[in-house]
Formats: structure tokens, sequence, C-alpha cells
């Protein structure tokens, strides 16, 4: 996909989607969120950029911390998540800005930190955008991110897909790292990305969580209505027809239901959080 692609996909009914589902991504999300705050670590007075911003959640964490004397951006390529980002901020009385932008292409530079929650796996050319972040970064700048390791460590996007398996059309290979949500998990790859664009002092942090994905007075049929809005089998299932969507809930009830705790339901995952320095 270009980038031309991915604007024009998030300013879909995806995008539409994932601004509803703004509270419970944020809950599936959680404790990759603190991690990745704590390995960034925000300082007051900084400047900050947050790339892919989504509906904000990471902006308005980030603009807490650096307080009056820094300021938060979020930019992302999606017109309903920015709304949403728009309303939260505003609602909170928090002082952050939201804007509509590609990261490859952008252009304000001098940020003493860039950070992204699973904003950076799909740029059509990898080592062009991260070079244009690298431009962006004030010298010795922060760049913090986290992206998901492979699906065989995150059972929330490979169970669906699974248990479905037999509704859905047998799908082509296709290059792992063609841009995607897993377009990150070999951290190899993404050294390699990082340093031809310029970025040094790369690591990589191993982060395994349970990732919630229902709960609420009937966390399984919350977490069957999830897997049919967000994720790869969502997606899936809406391209099978109407058998496949008849079908699913069922399938996805069975498969899930293992996995519930007195939590809801939660499914193994894993991402990396990578950090490195201008």
């Amino acid at each position: 996909m270009s980038n031309a692609d991915q604007i024009e996909y998030w300013n879909s009914k995806v995008g539409d989607t994932w601004a509803r589902m703004q509270d419970r991504l944020d809950r599936a999300f959680t404790p990759v969120t603190v991690a990745l705050l704590s390995v960034a670590a925000p300082q007051p007075g900084e400047d900050v950029l947050d790339v892919g911003c989504g509906s904000g959640e990471t902006t308005l964490a980030l603009a807490g911390a650096v307080g009056e004397d820094g300021s938060a951006l979020g930019i992302d390529v999606s017109e309903s998540l920015l709304a949403k980002a728009r309303e939260r901020a505003e609602e909170l009385l928090v002082e952050a800005d939201f804007l509509a932008a590609d990261a490859a292409t952008y252009d304000d530079a001098g940020f003493d930190l860039i950070l992204s929650r699973f904003g950076v796996m799909f740029f059509a050319d990898p080592v062009a955008a991260f070079a244009n972040l690298r431009q962006l970064a004030a010298p010795g700048g922060r760049l913090c991110f986290a992206c998901w390791q492979s699906p065989s460590e995150n059972l929330w996007a490979k169970l669906p897909m699974q248990a479905l398996a037999g509704l859905l059309p047998n799908v082509p290979a296709v290059d792992p790292n063609t841009p995607g949500p897993f377009a990150f998990a070999e951290p190899e790859h993404v050294h390699a990305i990082l340093s031809a664009a310029g970025w040094q002092d790369i690591a990589f942090d191993d982060l395994p969580f349970s990732m919630l994905v229902g709960d609420g007075d009937d966390p399984v049929a919350a977490a069957v209505n999830f897997n049919l809005r967000i994720g790869p089998a969502a997606r899936a299932v809406r391209d099978a027809g109407a058998a496949a969507e008849a079908a699913a809930p069922g399938l996805l009830a069975a498969a899930l239901s293992p996995y519930r705790t007195e939590d809801g339901v939660g499914l193994p995952a894993a991402v990396w959080l990578v950090s490195a320095r201008a």
C-alpha cells in the first residue's frame, strides 16, 4: 500500500469504527501505553510529537507530562480519529494540538521526543519516512514507539482467524515486511530501517501482555463484538459475505470462551518497545 492508500483506508468507515471504539481500544492497549510512556519518559517543558495519534490517548498523556512549558502535537491521517481526539482534549481541558498530516512528509522540526503507539508500521517507504522523522527531531531527540511482534506471539489476531478458517477463502501468502500491523515484527528488519534512516542507540524491549478484548456484564459477547469490528477477522468476515457474517459470532464465542477470567476476556499479546536517538 502507498501512503495514499493508507490515507484513503483510514478515512473510510474503518476510521469511523475506530473512533466509536475508542474507549475499548484504549482499555485493550493500556499495558502498552503505560510501558511506552515509561520508556519514553517525557519531561516537563519538552516538545513532543505523537505519530499516528488516533483518538488521542497517548497525546493527552504526553501533554500532561510536559506541562504548560512544553507542547504535545498529535498527527494522524484519519479525520474521524482526529475529531475524537480534539473532542476528548476539550472535554478534559488538556492543552494538546491535533493535525491531519502524513508523518512521512510532515516538516515542522525541533521535537525533543517523537512517540507512536502502533502508528509507524504502515509507511510505503519506511526508510524515507523514518529519515523524515529524524529531521523532525531536535539534536539528541528521542524516538520511542510500540509495534506488534509476530502473529504467532499475538493470539488476539491469530485465534479469531483460526476459529473462522472454515468460513474464509484461502488468503495468499504475503511478504511479512509489507506495510501492515505486523510489518515490524522482526527486530533485525526494524534495526536496519532505523539505522539507514540515521537513528542511533537503537534498542528493543520485549513486552508480553494480556490484551483485554472483552469486559462488562457479558465479556465473551463483548469480545466477539470487538473481533467483528476491529482487527484482521473483522475485515475478513466482511469480505467473505453474508453467510460468514451469520456464522462468525458463534464460532468466535466458542473460541474465546476459554480465555474468560474474572477480569474479562484477555488474549496473549506481545509488542516491541523500540527506542532510538537522533
